[in-house]
């Protein structure tokens, strides 16, 4: 699938804006704050059914309460609108004549979105490096973004009755179960996408920086994790977990390590190296994805040279050159 033409109206700074997409890589080009990362925003609502900056009212220009969006391909016209139907704020997507309040799975096309935010996959909170892996596996995987929402209610139904001090291991044992079984899971799709990072990252990232760092990425928890050894980790944690009042084993504790020449890239890694890295691994996630979906995902890069060489940012165009590309820059890139 390719972009042809982005309108939007009320979209962050923008009143209404009209972009034609007749090369490829499209380079959106404009000072601070002008809204280039607003279009590409624009783009990523209209593939993926929400903004990655924040809520709908958010995405609205100052002093609106609406916005719409309306994306041209050669195979659908994506059109998005929000703002009030009846007595309340709503979002609906309009495909082929055909009304979603959400956008459906199959529908949905894969994106692989840098930005500048992304340097804190190297040194952020876990979180930040788990919801990376998470976002790529759901991508591919239509099963996947239901098994991250069961586990987590029933993380917090877990966590609630450790608060209770009536609770008992009974009544704690089938939200145990639940947790095990989705847990499970999620960690094995984990494990796998941690291993293509580190069979692919340093030949990328030498690729891109045309040095000889090396760069590895493991999951924290190596181990095949059944839902009964799972499962026998929450029972033998209940008296600790009672205490600090939260579920201190499962997928919601782990990390993904990545280490740079031996040490953690956060310690190690300069923000150019930092930045490189993290662009290898987008890399690896736009190839991964479409291996597992057979559909090449559109790349988004919102600000990626800042901090890159010429010689990089050819290497880094290069990688991508089989994906349609739009990026934003403040300059003009050659």
């Amino acid at each position: 699938m390719r972009i042809t033409r982005l309108t939007v109206q009320n979209i962050r700074v923008h009143d209404t804006k009209t972009l034609d997409f007749v090369t490829n890589p499209t380079l959106i080009t404009g000072a601070n704050g002008s809204g280039k990362t607003s279009l590409i925003e624009a783009i990523y609502i209209a593939l993926r059914g929400k903004s990655f900056r924040g809520s709908d009212l958010a995405v609205c220009r100052y002093g609106t309460d609406f916005y719409r969006i309306v994306l041209e391909t050669d195979i659908f016209t994506y059109r998005v609108q929000y703002g009030m139907v009846g007595t309340r704020k709503t979002r609906q997507f309009v495909i082929d004549d055909k009304k979603y309040a959400r956008l459906p799975y199959k529908l949905k096309y894969p994106i692989v979105l840098f930005e500048p935010e992304d340097l804190r996959i190297i040194n952020g909170s876990p979180q930040r490096r788990r919801q990376l892996v998470d976002t790529l596996i759901q991508q591919y995987d239509p099963h996947y973004s239901s098994q991250l929402s069961r586990y987590e209610r029933a993380l917090q139904q877990r966590n609630k009755l450790l608060k209770d001090p009536s609770a008992t291991r009974d009544v704690l044992f089938p939200w145990n179960v639940l947790l095990s079984d989705y847990g499970a899971a999620i960690i094995a799709k984990r494990q796998a996408v941690a291993a293509i990072f580190h069979e692919r990252i340093t030949a990328l990232y030498r690729q891109i920086a045309h040095n000889n760092d090396s760069v590895s990425i493991a999951y924290s928890h190596n181990d095949t994790a059944t839902s009964q050894q799972l499962l026998r980790q929450y029972e033998e944690k209940f008296d600790y977990d009672r205490v600090a009042g939260s579920t201190s084993v499962g997928p919601h504790r782990h990390d993904i390590h990545i280490i740079f020449n031996r040490v953690p890239a956060a310690q190690a890694a300069s923000r150019g190296e930092c930045r490189t890295i993290v662009l290898a691994m987008k890399f690896i996630e736009a190839e991964y994805i479409e291996q597992q979906s057979g559909v090449p995902p559109i790349i988004l890069l919102d600000d990626v040279f800042g901090e890159l060489d010429e010689q990089r940012q050819h290497a880094l165009l290069a990688e991508f050159k089989a994906n349609q590309v739009v990026m934003t820059s403040t300059v003009d890139v050659h």
